[in-house]
């Protein structure tokens, strides 16, 4: 049975897509963080239930790739080879029956080789392909050295791209009313992604083209033709190999040799099994081999002899499905990257067809083709030119200006050229060049590097409370933004019982996480200060300050060991769970409280006082995605407030309204410490910015903190809502409320938010605070009082600067040569002293 040519190419899509799932897995499980939040905390339920069907899945695959080369095992060349495969492929199938390799996938350097391995059915079917199919291949006897059908594909895409992108871009910003821009600043904005765009495409012809004349060189003729074809795809594999290297690892914090080995290890298998898959489709009578491209693109040439209405209604559907990618993964992203991967991919596929689609008669002198390049070039140049002085006019902290900066976040395909134009190296200077080297050698430290725990102590002799000790209730809820709580923000009306619960309770109104994300920020809550960039440092149990506390005050503890707290609280007879057998991305604070609110009557006949700890995930940008952004019929929120989060923040308060009244029907609510807060804030669409990752922009990094006091301590302690708090003085503060008075004053510690004078707080106070991506080199300095906050991105290769006011708004600052200076110098410090203190080299 032979397939047709589209159905062949369906069947090695399909089993293309399961090898690279089951190596993108793999190599996820290598990367700490995403082990981490991925694997242990099943972030994406879709993806662990695909993971649990992979040992099933791979013989729909198999079968696949067989009827491929189903003629082959039989006669041919290649049958020896064919036959290996298919052997091959059984007997690894019945292993994985027995031994699921994504179910017991480890966090070290075997993940990473099993993601290599996982390469090896491309290459070894390409090989078949090559072996079987290669004397097939018409190989002109002289080399086409004219590129013009290539320069003429590549200015065509570049335009497309820029104008598809960018009227997608004009969609979102309508729909969302985000960015409001002038006919002026659109008409500067599309000036700037036509030319970006040119630039980049016209840079990836000039590597073709140079291909070309190089091979029209070589003294034999019946070589030409070959160099210049293996050259070409030499040149795409290379493309592929750094777009990977420096676009798509970095986010996932994966760096030096192991992400370059990554990185060249698929472009090879994708290459190879491309141009492998294409000579299975080859067609003497309808394909040329004038061109190395010819031999990659062999799956789009149906295209060259189609009618001009079915050419563009390709580009029609191309253009549609980059705004829906756009639109759809820019709400559930990591620092652009899935975006960026569909943006990679529309560009792939719209230079195939342009390139198709070009007519081979159409000819340009090489000089007027770089002529024309070198007027893109200039122009760029001139623009680039005139910013840094609108940047100064307009107080923009950033290299592009703001106008520019804000449009990034709506058109993804103009801002990765820009991010390959722009200099990877800081352009103020090899000193900022060097810190970021620094941050990121000192972020996300492998456990390959074995840190001992470090025994931390915040008060010189911890000792058992000697008077009454009050019930704990610490409710952190994942990704809470402190404006859509009304103790926070007038114009919220959806959290009455909220505010209720701030009457008589201390609203922090200056507090922020000291980490941009629930894998650090989670644990630096138990520790009370900061830690290692290491998930995570084991055992983890000397350093866990908060568990101290409670074992030596003998609560009863009722806590959610999510995915985190599995790592840092230890096993215990005295812990009662909440949320047993659920997934951690399935915690939903109503159900929780339901399932505390039926043990309450239970607490007053304990010999001990209660200890709660849970982390709910309801309005977690995944979770909102998996249920598809739904809001009842009828509920509606004013803007600017994001329905999808709101209303879910609204059921949450309405729970905890329900279990405030029960803590007070059992005579529990005056005798409780009640902590409302969350591990961090989110992105809602701020200048197209949604979700956490790697950011620390103010959203992210300002939390509600609002903490209720047992009647009996209201009247002894003294408070400053107004003075800057922070996660990691929450566990400082229970130590000093049950008595440790002599709580430690270190930097890298936090401090007691309540005690006897106001006066005792004063030398805990600093003049910067270190901020931390919990994923990836990204810190923050928060300085002025909690006033000023400096950015410095270790994957972008920016620093920003945001002035926060009181009132919870921000706005982008100007940053000086001495401020950034002073700024980085300050991080390093810090840096290095978390460093000496966990006694890291």
């Amino acid at each position: 049975m032979r397939l047709s040519p589209c159905q062949l190419l369906l069947a090695r899509l399909l089993f293309l897509a399961y090898v690279l799932f089951t190596a993108t897995y793999c190599l996820l499980a290598y990367i700490p963080f995403t082990y981490q939040q991925v694997h242990v905390g099943e972030l994406l339920a879709w993806l662990t239930r695909l993971v649990h069907l992979h040992s099933l899945l791979f013989w729909p695959a198999l079968a696949a790739a067989l009827l491929t080369i189903l003629p082959d095992l039989r006669t041919g060349s290649a049958r020896h080879l064919s036959r290996g495969f298919a052997v091959a492929g059984v007997l690894g199938g019945v292993v994985l029956l027995k031994y699921p390799l994504l179910l017991n996938l480890t966090n070290d350097a075997s993940s990473l080789r099993w993601c290599l391995v996982a390469l090896v059915p491309l290459v070894w079917l390409a090989a078949i392909d090559w072996w079987q199919g290669h004397a097939e291949l018409r190989w002109p006897g002289t080399a086409d050295d004219d590129s013009s059908k290539t320069f003429l594909a590549a200015f065509a895409t570049a335009f497309y791209l820029a104008t598809v992108y960018f009227l997608g871009a004009i969609f979102r910003v309508w729909s969302s009313k985000s960015l409001q821009l002038n006919l002026s600043e659109w008409t500067g904005v599309l000036l700037w992604s036509q030319l970006s765009h040119l630039l980049v495409f016209f840079l990836v012809f000039v590597l073709l083209d140079l291909v070309a004349v190089i091979a029209a060189l070589l003294p034999q003729e019946r070589w030409k033709s070959k160099a210049a074809c293996f050259g070409s795809i030499f040149v795409v594999g290379a493309l592929m190999a750094l777009a990977l290297r420096y676009i798509v690892l970095p986010p996932l914090s994966l760096d030096g040799v192991p992400a370059t080995v990554v990185a060249a290890g698929l472009a090879i298998s994708l290459v190879i099994f491309a141009t492998g898959t294409s000579i299975r489709l080859w067609n003497r009578q309808r394909n040329s081999n004038d061109h190395g491209l010819d031999l990659l693109l062999v799956p789009f040439s149906p295209l060259q002899d189609a009618g001009w209405a079915t050419q563009l209604l390709s580009l029609i559907a191309l253009a549609g499905l980059a705004w829906v990618l756009s639109a759809r993964i820019s709400r559930l992203d990591w620092e652009f990257l899935l975006q960026k991967i569909t943006a990679i991919l529309v560009w792939t596929i719209a230079f195939a067809i342009f390139y198709t689609v070009s007519p081979r008669v159409l000819r340009f002198a090489r000089a007027s083709v770089y002529a024309a390049g070198i007027l893109v070039l200039a122009g760029y140049l001139g623009l680039a030119a005139t910013q840094p002085r609108r940047a100064a006019e307009t107080g923009s902290a950033t290299v592009i200006g703001n106008v520019l900066a804000e449009f990034e976040g709506y058109d993804i395909s103009f801002r990765l050229v820009d991010e390959m134009l722009r200099p990877q190296i800081s352009p103020h200077g090899g000193n900022t060049s060097a810190f970021y080297a620094f941050l990121a050698e000192n972020t996300n430290i492998p456990r390959s590097i074995h840190i001992s725990p470090v025994d931390i102590h915040l008060v010189s002799r911890l000792s058992p409370a000697s008077g009454r000790k009050p019930h704990i209730f610490f409710f952190v809820i994942d990704s809470l933004r402190r404006d859509y709580l009304s103790p926070y923000n007038p114009y919220v009306k959806f959290t009455p019982a909220t505010e209720a619960v701030a009457h008589d309770s201390v609203v922090f109104q200056n507090a922020f996480t000291r980490y941009g994300g629930t894998g650090l920020s989670e644990p630096s809550i138990w520790v009370g200060g900061l830690m290692v960039h290491q998930q995570y440092v084991s055992p983890f149990t000397p350093m866990n300050s908060l568990q101290k506390l409670v074992d030596i005050n003998h609560y009863r503890e009722w806590i959610s060991k999510d995915n985190v707290l599995q790592q840092v609280v230890p096993a215990s007879p005295n812990i009662a769970e909440l949320d047993e057998h659920i997934g951690a991305m399935h915690y939903d604070l109503c159900r929780t409280l339901q399932e505390i609110t039926q043990r309450l009557p239970s607490v007053p006949e304990l010999p001990d006082p209660i200890f709660v700890y849970t982390q709910a995930q309801n309005i977690h940008v995944s979770v909102i995605d998996r249920e598809g952004r739904s809001v009842p019929d009828g509920v509606s929120f004013p803007p600017p407030f994001n329905a999808a989060y709101a209303w879910r923040v609204q059921k949450m308060d309405d729970c905890l309204g329900r279990f405030v009244d029960a803590l007070k029907k059992n005579g529990l609510y005056d005798d409780s410490v009640i902590v409302i807060t969350s591990d961090h804030g989110d992105s809602l669409g701020e200048h197209g910015r949604w979700g956490h990752a790697y950011t620390l922009f103010p959203e992210i990094v300002r939390i509600p903190l609002i903490v209720h006091l047992p009647v009996w301590w209201r009247d002894n302690v003294k408070d400053d809502p107004q003075a800057i708090a922070f996660l990691t003085d929450l566990t400082p503060s229970l130590y000093y409320l049950l008595g440790q008075r002599l709580v430690v004053n270190n930097t890298l510690l936090g401090r007691p938010l309540f005690t006897a004078t106001l006066e005792e707080q004063k030398p805990y106070l600093r003049n910067f605070y270190l901020l931390v991506s919990s994923y990836g080199p990204v810190y923050g300095l928060l300085s002025h009082g909690g006033r000023l906050l400096y950015i410095a991105d270790g994957v972008n290769y920016q620093d920003y600067a945001y002035e926060l006011d009181p009132d919870g708004s921000s706005r982008e600052a100007p940053l000086t040569e001495s401020q950034r200076a002073a700024a980085q110098s300050q991080i390093r410090e810090q840096v290095n002293a978390i460093a000496r203190f966990y006694g890291l080299r």
